[in-house]
Order: structure tokens, then sequence, then C-alpha cells
């Protein structure tokens, strides 16, 4: 299959590049620096900005004679430090626009597919959550990355994609190098039941499932948490 890629230069998204080709597929991604992302044999880098439609419509089909089944949008919004407490970079509403942007723009080219990594806490897994994270989410400036997350999940449901929502748990960010042994995660449903304070998940599980999931057409027009089954 080919894929349209969002956020592919990031931390996550690096590992579902590397799924992708892995398996024999082939993606092209739209990345907002220069250079952040290296071409290499069955991946096509082009630069532009998420948030607008006409970079995203001159990259989707950057790759000669291909076209997308599906997309997979694993972008993050940005602080200016990793401090939990440091300042917004990203624009307000940096999520939700640019997962707009890219169903408006799939729509109109006829793909209905998207994959977007959420995180948990959003809509009805809030609920789930131990106390002590929705604390630390609610007292410190990841608040505003789950506020926009909560917007894209409100709005992409209006849509007419086949999207599918992954929740992660609290992720665990191992070097691109190390062998991570092929795990399955646990799926907590949309509510999340089930959470625990030590639960985590790593982004090589994650970009796995999001490959899983958008190739085998799993999960849709639904949301899901997901954690490593080790816990």
């Amino acid at each position: 299959m080919h894929f349209f890629l969002l956020g592919a230069s990031g931390r996550t998204g690096q590992h579902v590049v590397s799924e992708l080709l892995a398996h024999g597929h082939t993606a092209v991604a739209l990345v907002r620096t220069s250079g952040s992302l290296t071409p290499r044999p069955g991946l096509t880098v082009v630069t532009g900005s998420p948030l607008s439609k006409s970079d995203i419509r001159s990259a989707l089909f950057a790759a000669p004679s291909l076209s997308p089944s599906a997309a997979i949008f694993t972008l993050s919004s940005v602080r200016k430090s990793d401090s939990p407490f440091a300042a917004q970079a990203s624009p307000p509403r940096f999520l939700a626009d640019s997962c707009a942007n890219l169903c408006e723009v799939l729509e109109h080219a006829g793909i209905h597919r998207v994959v977007v990594m959420s995180t948990a806490g959003v809509g009805d897994s809030w609920a789930n959550m131990a106390w002590l994270n929705q604390v630390f989410l609610s007292w410190t400036n990841i608040k505003y990355t789950l506020e926009d997350h909560g917007i894209l999940d409100k709005e992409i449901r209006l849509t007419k994609m086949d999207w599918t929502l992954v929740r992660a748990v609290r992720l665990k960010y191992d070097d691109q190098k190390t062998i991570v042994e092929e795990t399955d995660v646990r799926t907590l449903g949309s509510h999340g039941k089930g959470m625990s304070l030590t639960d985590s998940v790593s982004v090589t599980s994650v970009a796995r499932f999001l490959v899983k999931i958008a190739v085998e057409g799993l999960f849709v027009k639904s949301a899901v948490v997901v954690a490593d089954r080790h816990g």
C-alpha cells in the first residue's frame, strides 16, 4: 500500500516510516522543516505546512504514479522545551486545523481512510484516567495539547472520513536503533477502562499498531486507548 504521512519526522512518526517500509509499503511525507527526514527507497519527502491545504495537495501525489490508500497522522504540538510547564510554541488549534485540512484534501481526492494518533485522556477516556494523571494534565501546559486533541476528536467525527483515533497512554521513547521485542498492545476501548497510573506504551508499539490498523482497516470510526501489555 501507499500512504500519506503527517508528522513523519517526529519521534513516533519515524517509527511509522520504518514500520511501513519494512513491510514493503511506500509513503510520501509532508514535513515542516527541510532535512528533518531523509528520503530513502520507498519514501518521498516534501517540505510544506500542514496548515496549508495547497501544501498538502501538492504533497499528496508527489510520488510518481502512486496514489495513497490512506493517511497516518502523528503530528504533535510543540512546547518551547520538554518541560511540561514550558510555553506552547505551536499555534492554538494546530492539531485540529492540520487534521481538518488533511481530511478536506483527502476527501476531495477520493481518499477516505485516516488513522490519527491521539492521547489517553481525550473525550470519554478522561473519566478512567488515574486521578494523579488528571491532576498532572490539568495543572501543566500539556493541557493545551489535550484540548487541541479534544477539538480534533470532536471535529473528525463530523467528516465523511473512515477515521480511527488511537489514544496512547504515557509514551516511552526508545532509540530507533534499539531492537524492541515485537508485541501487540493492549486495547482498552474508547473509554480506556482499566487504565492505571503506571501504564505506558512504547512509540515502537504505537507505530506498529498505527500501521496495522491502517493496513487492515480496523477500528474504523472509533477511538481506542492503547497500552503496552506489560504495563
